[in-house]
């Protein structure tokens, strides 16, 4: 029995029991649920974010990094399409649009309530050129994301690829380009954002792909449905 389970640790991607794959579906469409503290937390990271880029803390913008929800649903994309499951495909986008709006729009009251920067500091110069390296960093972010979140024994990385596939910085410095009326900037911000999610989707396509999470469809049906239950049930209570 211990031979067998180090045997299914050491495969990266055949090494999952059903359970294993029920268990990473049910945490990536929990941790993408809708509720208001998912988009709570959108909006203290995009702040946290904004005031790092604009005071040049780069200490700050790593804790709006990992503060930031935003990765969950973007795996549930991922995870939607392996699965050919256009409900949870649409729901997923959904909820990363809803969520990207968020961060943009309170990312620029933020922005528009500090001082305006006189020129471009060092945090905003990283965010406001697209490269092919961000593309490759894009698509190992999101390998690595969607590893540590089916694979146990790599979970406690997963806070290293939230600030890895950095996706709130683009998005507040978009905003950040928007108050300063630097249009341009404001572009290439936005096109690092689709890059990194992109990059991120891919990737992780593929190791859903590989570690044949076309089998868990059924999972996938009941914890929407439950999702759909938690939702309407909050909704009642308000």
């Amino acid at each position: 029995m211990e031979k067998k389970e180090k045997k299914n640790e050491n495969q990266l991607f055949n090494g999952l029991t059903q359970k294993e794959k029920e268990e990473a579906i049910e945490k990536i469409i929990d941790f993408s649920c809708p509720k208001k503290s998912f988009f709570l937390m959108t909006t203290i990271s995009s702040i946290l974010c904004t005031i790092g880029i604009m005071s040049n803390n780069a200490s700050v913008i790593i804790g709006a990094m990992l503060v930031a929800p935003l990765l969950s649903p973007i795996l549930a994309i991922a995870l939607g399409v392996s699965l050919a499951d256009y409900r949870l495909i649409f729901r997923s986008i959904k909820v990363v649009s809803k969520a990207s709006l968020y961060a943009v729009g309170f990312s620029f009251l933020a922005a528009f309530l500090l001082n305006k920067p006189s020129e471009l500091n060092h945090e905003m110069l990283l965010r406001s050129f697209v490269s092919l390296e961000m593309v490759i960093v894009a698509l190992l972010a999101g390998t690595a994301a969607s590893l540590s979140i089916i694979k146990k024994d790599l979970q406690q990385y997963l806070a290293g690829t939230a600030i890895a596939v950095a996706l709130i910085p683009p998005l507040s410095m978009s905003a950040v380009a928007l108050r300063m009326l630097e249009i341009q900037i404001f572009y290439n911000a936005a096109m690092i954002f689709l890059f990194n999610l992109a990059g991120i989707i891919l990737s992780s396509l593929m190791v859903f792909s590989l570690s044949k999470f076309y089998t868990s469809q059924k999972k996938v049906t009941e914890e929407l449905k439950e999702e759909e239950k938690i939702l309407k049930d909050n909704t009642v209570n308000q």
